[in-house]
């Protein structure tokens, strides 16, 4: 369904308030760091332009493994945005941005890593002749925790709090003092944000990522060993987009009574 196709509405069901939405985000580029959003289309396959491209050996060509190979964990203090033509730019610890197709980005990588990076995009573009990269997984459209959900684990690993950028979701709700996880009692359910009507499939297995250090964030074992304990190693869950619409921060979120 193009973008032109979203309804303006989504039909009107009995709905029971779950939060708020205070937090949309958008990752241009797998393993990096996203740009935060106050609006944002949920299309078929979730906010546009999301998670299209990746970093890999320029080598061999495999993606990034943040979560496996410690080589690859430099790319949690890199950063992505989309810039002309939506096309991804790359920003820096000193703060400098460089675009994908800047033809310096290969030797700030290389800097960066310590061996030799490239940026590909997962599909081609009409425009594009270069190589393609392969997926590692079958990405989720959406990505959802809710802050109460951060709080019971803060409280379970000892700290004074979870940023949600350790665990790189689309979207975060403002819940209003729910006991436990409480997403993880949405699989299966429909939810309304915004305009946009999606439907909880699972809930997210968590890997070593969550407690590597990133910028303004120390590294933290106690985080996974939490999930471990408490939650099966699971924290947040994963969704489809049943209608496609708009959403924007401030938006409630609904299930269907």
């Amino acid at each position: 369904m193009g973008i032109e196709q979203i309804p303006e509405y989504v039909q009107e069901v009995d709905m029971e308030p779950l939060g708020e939405i205070i937090e949309i985000w958008r990752y241009p580029v797998s393993s990096l760091g996203g740009e935060r959003l106050t609006s944002a289309v949920l299309g078929s396959d979730g906010i546009a332009f999301d998670r299209a491209w990746c970093i890999c050996d320029a080598e061999t060509g495999a993606p990034a493994a943040p979560e496996k190979e410690l080589r690859w964990r430099p790319a949690l203090f890199l950063g992505a945005r989309l810039g002309e033509d939506n096309r991804p730019e790359i920003g820096f610890p000193d703060g400098g941005w460089t675009g994908v197709d800047d033809a310096g980005l290969a030797e700030r990588l290389a800097a960066h890593f310590g061996f030799a990076v490239d940026v590909r995009p997962y599909a081609r573009n009409a425009d594009d002749s270069g190589p393609v990269a392969v997926n590692r997984y079958l990405p989720s459209p959406i990505h959802l925790v809710t802050t109460d959900g951060l709080k019971h684990l803060a409280t379970l690993a000892g700290t004074d709090e979870v940023s949600s950028r350790r665990f790189r979701p689309n979207v975060v709700l403002k819940t209003p003092g729910l006991a436990g996880f409480p997403e993880k009692e949405w699989v299966t359910q429909r939810l309304q944000l915004g305009k946009a009507l999606i439907v909880g499939f699972e809930e997210t297995r968590r890997c070593g990522m969550t407690i590597a250090p990133q910028p303004d964030i120390a590294e933290n074992a106690d985080i996974l060993r939490s999930l471990l304990r408490h939650n099966r190693r699971n924290f947040g869950i994963y969704c489809t987009i049943e209608e496609p619409g708009f959403i924007s921060t401030g938006d409630i979120a609904s299930r269907a009574a």
